[in-house]
């Protein structure tokens, strides 16, 4: 008897043998790219962020391991460097040396994303106040904020941790882990404040699905107006209204309520994610899959493919090497 996760590798295992025996390198990248019909990716880590998950990490410690993995990912995509594009990973150990290694990963190292885990640290969360220096930095330093959550998350306050030697443990961790962390980091930061305070932080909530999303905020709204009033927190607008002036978040390729997505809330702040080389995404017909999606316009598709991601990156569309 297999595991969960060797049932989930089995069937990719002859597509991944070759990359994985190039130690998953750039040039196995940029050959995926070229087989999905990706002329840019912006890459995103895994096991880096789940190490500096742990809560009891030094904080210099848990910088330091941020800024190793963020110089190895400037050397990968130097490879290609207008090809791949390097997101950088920061911790809330603490929100200052996080802010110094954000303007070092990318004023010093190139990358196009500052990226943070949606679980607390310690018990501070996306909207304390003593994150307001991160904030800051990455609004000045012009570049979006990403929130990628982890099913390998080992922080205390982790929402899938109560499945924990529980019956299909894997099964409800991977389902339960991705959404419903950015459900939580999507409210802190828009009915949190964090919006009102930094109109100009632009904020990508990634690798969760996007089904859930018109219901959480009408939620978020309904809310507000019934007990916004008597918050600490004074809000200028509703959390919806600060999503779709500032905020972004990802579908899969095969996610089937994206149409019902764009009917609710349009297709301005949707952008998409092939999720390679995992082997819960479908490489190599990522891009095939998604273009087959039933219920969503030619448009829609167009723009996040390629739109909307250029502003969400602030990439100059006209300097982006488009392949034949």
């Amino acid at each position: 008897m297999v595991g969960p996760q060797q049932h989930l590798d089995a069937p990719q295992e002859a597509i991944y043998a070759p990359i994985r025996a190039r130690g998953y390198d750039a040039a196995s990248a940029l050959a995926a790219m070229d087989a999905e019909g990706i002329d840019v990716a912006v890459v995103y880590r895994t096991f880096a962020h789940m190490v500096v998950s742990i809560d009891g990490l030094d904080a210099a410690y848990a910088t330091a391991c941020c800024a190793a993995f963020n110089d190895w990912l400037a050397d990968y995509c130097r490879a290609e460097p207008k090809r791949l594009k390097g997101a950088a990973i920061v911790s809330l150990h603490d929100p200052e040396l996080a802010a110094q290694e954000a303007r070092r990963a990318v004023e010093d190292k190139g990358h196009v994303a500052v990226v943070l885990l949606p679980m607390p640290v310690h018990g501070r969360y996306l909207n304390a106040p003593e994150c307001d220096v991160l904030w800051r930095e990455i609004a000045r330093l012009g570049v979006p904020l990403a929130i990628h959550g982890t099913s390998g998350g080992a922080s205390d306050d982790f929402v899938a941790n109560r499945f924990r030697g529980q019956p299909s443990f894997r099964t409800l961790n991977h389902a339960a882990a991705f959404p419903l962390e950015l459900m939580l980091a999507l409210g802190a930061l828009t009915a949190g404040g964090v919006c009102e305070r930094f109109a100009g932080l632009r904020i990508a909530f990634l690798e969760g699905n996007c089904g859930w999303l018109p219901w959480w905020l009408d939620r978020l709204d309904d809310q507000w107006r019934k007990y916004g009033g008597g918050e600490k927190t004074k809000l200028s607008a509703l959390p919806s209204e600060y999503f779709r002036r500032q905020c972004f978040i990802s579908t899969e390729c095969d996610e089937g309520f994206l149409g019902a997505v764009i009917d609710a809330l349009g297709d301005d702040n949707i952008v998409v994610s092939t999720d390679y080389p995992h082997a819960d995404g479908p490489y190599p017909h990522g891009v095939d899959t998604f273009l087959a999606l039933e219920g969503v316009s030619a448009d829609s598709k167009r723009k996040i493919l390629w739109h909307n991601c250029a502003r969400l990156y602030g990439f100059d569309m006209e300097a982006i090497p488009a392949r034949e």
